[in-house]
């Protein structure tokens, strides 16, 4: 119901500002009296009314799925072992991206869009089809390698970007396929080979002493790994090189399940030379959830060290049809930083997801282990929002059944439908690999990195650890990621159509406790077979991306 209305609100005041704007472009049109003719020199030609840009994107992505217990590795061949749970993987793509906007005479109105063509040049794996579960290019056993499907690792050809739009009058608006920005939705290009798309309406309009007011209407969604938008999100479809929806939820044929978009408010509030920033958000998704959201920042301007503090935190719940399930989740989050030289910028950062507990009677069709603590929906759906627990994401705890039948059910993580297994959200201990969002786990985690950045601003280098506690009353889980980003940019001079090329390179080393049973019954839970999985994820995980960007 809230986003019913909202989205009716929001083209009601969509319309009224595009009339106001059309009023008032009218009037700024109106011809000036006519001067005394004067001799004047030769005028200058009139600058062109398209403008262009683009980028050529390379990446090479190595993903090592090692493990350092022999309860989880098999001898392949002798003098050589290799996880028994998943393959590594690596995938090689370039491609090239190509924008032009066109700006109508008088000002204001404008058109423009993007195309978007990638090609890994990999055989018969460069099709999508061909990435399919079961299908022969992500199938391979070890010591072969699966495509890095997150990069992809198949061809991409796709118009991201078609709209029309206005800017004006403190108004900014746009309308039709479009990048969207946003903490909770947005493009998060940076990384991969294309940027995710959204099909609808953004407008804010830009108020005197610092306030700013967006509400967007978004219908579909064009995911960084697809060619197509579509009325799904990440955690109702099955997005090649993510986690897709969960085990838990059952759909009858293994499809996905189709929503209408997303409603989105914001308000915020940075007036002209203060040291502080606020902003509040509304994310209402369409038969999935309500999403509350703010974050603030306060910086110390005046002083040499430039310190400052961050505060993030937020509350959800599902609504609608809520097809993923129930969600209770809420966020506090705080982040601390400072230039110990003007070079060096240190940041610390906390967030806290508190875990809930329901006591249920499971459905038909759905079990528990008690030595494992995972649910197992076979046919039917236990309507709750869990942590993950496919591949590399890990799981915690997520129930127990009681003497007396009834089950006690874990949740509480933080349910994010266009950033899920992106490794891109707000959360200031999000890591290159993963965080709090894409492991859908409560807990709480702890972030230190330190960032260099040469006065020149060609080299960056980021060095950055982080700590994850999902553990529960059932059992404990760890997580710990570092990782370490370097970048360089050839030259600082943008000179005509080169806007710079750039070589950047990422590496992240993850491990993670309890997802094995070791090589003994001692280290096992009660009833769970060596060598099998506990928790679910891999113990020790490493990641490389290689990234070399032209951009004019």
């Amino acid at each position: 119901m809230l986003s019913l209305v909202a989205r009716a609100g929001f083209w009601a005041v969509a319309l009224v500002m595009v009339s106001v704007s059309l009023a008032s472009a009218e009037t700024s049109a109106t011809p000036a009296p006519k001067a005394v003719a004067q001799t004047n020199p030769s005028p200058s030609p009139a600058p062109s009314p398209f403008t262009y840009r683009g980028f050529f994107r390379s990446y090479y992505f190595t993903r090592q799925n090692a493990s350092n217990n022999p309860g989880t590795q098999f001898n392949f061949s002798p003098g050589a072992k290799y996880n028994a749970n998943g393959v590594n993987q690596a995938s090689l793509n370039s491609g090239i991206d190509l924008h032009v906007d066109y700006n109508f005479p008088g000002g204001g109105w404008y058109v423009g869009g993007t195309y978007f063509y990638a090609n890994p040049i990999a055989g018969p794996c460069t099709v999508a089809s061909s990435h399919a579960k079961g299908k022969p290019c992500v199938s391979q056993a070890p010591p072969n390698t699966n495509p890095d499907d997150t990069l992809p690792g198949f061809a991409l050809s796709t118009f991201p970007e078609a709209y029309l739009a206005y800017k004006g009058f403190g108004l900014d608006g746009k309308v039709g396929d479009q990048l969207f920005t946003s903490p909770w939705a947005g493009s998060y290009d940076a990384t991969r080979m294309k940027p995710a798309a959204y099909q609808g309406a953004d407008i804010s309009y830009q108020l005197g002493q610092g306030w700013l007011f967006e509400a967007a209407d978004m219908i579909q969604f064009e995911n960084r790994t697809s060619n197509t938008f579509d009325s799904t999100t990440l955690l109702t479809s099955f997005p090649a090189g993510g986690g897709g929806l969960a085990q838990n939820i059952f759909v009858p044929g293994g499809g996905s399940i189709n929503t209408n978009g997303f409603f989105y408010g914001r308000v915020g509030y940075a007036p002209k030379d203060s040291d502080y920033a606020l902003n509040g958000y509304l994310y209402s998704v369409s038969s999935l959830l309500n999403m509350w959201w703010f974050d603030g920042k306060y910086t110390m301007a005046s002083n040499k060290f430039k310190p400052f503090v961050a505060l993030q935190g937020g509350f959800e719940s599902n609504a609608g049809a809520s097809y993923i399930g129930k969600i209770r989740s809420s966020d506090i989050g705080v982040q601390i930083g400072a230039n110990v030289t003007p070079n060096i910028l240190l940041t610390a950062g906390f967030d806290s997801i508190p875990w809930q507990n329901d006591n249920v009677a499971l459905p038909a069709g759905v079990t528990c282990n008690n030595s494992t603590y995972q649910i197992s929906a076979k046919a039917a759906t236990l309507g709750y929002f869990l942590p993950g627990n496919g591949g590399s994401s890990g799981q915690a705890g997520v129930c127990f059944t009681n003497p007396n039948g009834t089950t006690n059910v874990y949740y509480g993580g933080w349910a994010s439908p266009y950033t899920d297994n992106y490794a891109a959200d707000p959360f200031f201990t999000t890591q290159i690999s993963q965080g709090m969002a894409d492991r859908r786990a409560p807990g709480t985690s702890w972030k230190l990195a330190a960032t260099y950045t040469s006065t020149n601003k060609r080299w960056i280098f980021i060095a950055s650890d982080a700590w994850y506690n999902y553990g529960n009353a059932l059992v404990a889980e760890n997580t710990n990621e570092w990782n370490l980003d370097g970048q360089y940019r050839f030259s600082p001079v943008a000179n005509g159509r080169y806007k710079g090329l750039l070589l950047r390179y990422r590496y992240a080393q993850r491990s993670e406790s309890n997802t094995y049973c070791g090589a003994s019954a001692t280290s096992c839970p009660p009833g769970a077979a060596i060598g099998s999985s506990f928790l679910g994820g891999l113990p020790l995980f490493k990641y490389n991306r290689a990234q070399l960007e032209y951009d004019f």
